[in-house]
């Protein structure tokens, strides 16, 4: 299934996706209304695995193309959380 899919099911409706990469394996779950939570460091090692960017240029795009981007989603925005290991 997808996470869209998965979602659905769950009863979380009309959650916004990221979808210039899919990033699927990097969801680490939803708000309460209804947003999706993406794990950074999983985002970076996402682009490395599957498009095989260096950890730089993984860095870089998320930045660039995501993060920038993100307050055009308007307030169904995902959510773009740092780790904790990695803040320490």
């Amino acid at each position: 299934m997808t996470p869209k899919e998965i979602l659905l099911d769950a009863g979380f409706e009309d959650v916004l996706l990221l979808n210039n990469y899919s990033y699927d394996g990097a969801i680490v779950g939803v708000t309460t209304d209804n947003r999706a939570v993406y794990s950074y460091a999983k985002m970076v090692e996402w682009l490395i695995r599957t498009e095989g960017f260096t950890r730089e240029q993984a860095e870089e795009w998320i930045q660039y193309n995501t993060i920038k981007g993100a307050p055009y989603f308007g307030p169904k925005a995902p959510i773009i959380m740092y780790d904790w290991e990695d803040i320490k």
